[in-house]
């Protein structure tokens, strides 16, 4: 895993890059792969984007429930079913607060299939003179991981969502027909005023990134460290192969799955003392867990509070399902349920937006609520 971590006031730079013909997103144009990396490296902000996009996603859409043929809600080439989308597209907006939909229609302008672009694939493409782009560019190695060099060759232009038919003929038109036509994209934001949103784990990132090294310290200190290793203090050897023979039974003795270490040393002299002959101690671990606690702690709080969860949803605790904390349980679910209603929405009214005009009425009633994830209380008047 490579994180590079950059300056505070760069890292979400947007530049127009003349040379690529985009609009770069962060100093590097890696910033998705490094929200994607120190989410990933992150406990916490694994446990957040987990939970966020759990319920986002609730239990899917309620008309599914009622559809027997789950072959009927298939939508792309690939296979996926429209709850399946769902809760893809509501992983990506919890990790990226952005999302990529890449709609292809058939020659009566209806849409035909509907995918997920990540956002590592994807950059807004160059505007015109009143600001507008009218085009995206797909690569699979912004990030320049794969290879040193940008490869325009590689690039895909897929123009930007528009559904009116007089648009999409005039795109078809220009992209040679519809067997060259490579669709549209559809971008959503969280913040609609930029060109790319940040990440809810942008004012976190130096938190996620301490637990990450943290957990790497002190892995390398149990595996290359001090713990558990011994001090073997012996007689001097009388040649190499008494030494060699000496070596090898400490290296039996150890087995093959024990990591600790052994530090070998020879006496300066004889001795007629008998624990003098050979001497066994312990070397204590140079890790003290009390001081990372601390800081643990502290970049664990910061990251629960970028993501807006509730501690008590992601925190062990033995009496969280008892008494008083079960009803704290209760409450803390519906009111992060509750919390997560805009980004239902607007994801919600993403999907009716484009599946009211699916070759196959999918949604008859044109219902787009989510099933919650909890039982909700309905409040009646008497």
């Amino acid at each position: 895993m490579r994180i590079k971590l950059v300056d505070l006031d760069n890292r979400l730079s947007v530049k127009y890059n003349k040379q690529d013909g985009i609009y770069n997103w962060g100093d590097d144009n890696a910033y998705p792969q490094l929200v994607k990396s120190l989410i990933n490296s992150s406990v916490t902000a694994k446990q957040c984007v987990d939970l966020n996009s759990k319920y986002i996603y609730g239990k899917g859409f309620e008309f599914v429930q009622n559809i027997t043929n789950k072959n009927s809600l298939i939508i792309n080439k690939r296979g996926l079913n429209i709850n399946q989308l769902l809760r893809i597209v509501s992983r990506e907006f919890s990790e990226q607060n952005n999302i990529f939909l890449h709609v292809n229609y058939n020659a009566l302008y209806e849409v035909s299939s509907v995918d997920l672009l990540t956002s590592e694939d994807v950059r807004i493409g160059k505007s015109d003179s009143t600001g507008y782009s009218g085009k995206f560019v797909v690569y699979d190695n912004w990030d320049k991981s794969k290879s040193k060099k940008i490869e325009k060759k590689d690039f895909i232009l897929i123009d930007k969502f528009n559904p009116s038919p007089a648009i999409i003929e005039a795109q078809v038109e220009a992209a040679g027909g519809w067997n060259k036509y490579k669709g549209q994209l559809l971008h959503i934001t969280a913040d609609f005023n930029e060109l790319y949103s940040l990440s809810d784990v942008d004012s976190v990132l130096y938190d996620a990134d301490s637990e990450y090294q943290a957990s790497v310290f002190k892995n390398s200190g149990l595996r290359k460290g001090f713990f558990g290793a011994k001090l073997f203090v012996t007689k001097p050897f009388t040649d190499d192969m008494e030494r060699r023979d000496f070596e090898k039974t400490i290296n039996d003795l150890k087995g093959s799955e024990n990591s600790s270490g052994v530090l070998l040393l020879e006496a300066n002299g004889q001795s007629d003392v008998l624990s003098e002959h050979m001497l066994i101690q312990n070397i204590d671990s140079n890790i003290d867990d009390k001081q990372f606690e601390s800081s643990e702690q502290s970049s664990a709080k910061n990251i629960r509070k970028a993501f807006g969860v509730p501690s008590i949803l992601i925190e062990d605790g033995d009496n969280s399902i008892f008494g008083q904390s079960g009803e704290l349980l209760k409450e803390a679910k519906k009111t992060h349920w509750e919390n997560k209603e805009e980004e239902r929405n607007i994801i919600t009214d993403t999907f009716q937006l484009l599946f009211s005009n699916f070759h196959t009425p999918i949604n008859p009633f044109n219902n787009w609520k989510i099933t919650p994830i909890i039982q909700m209380t309905q409040v009646t008047n008497e």
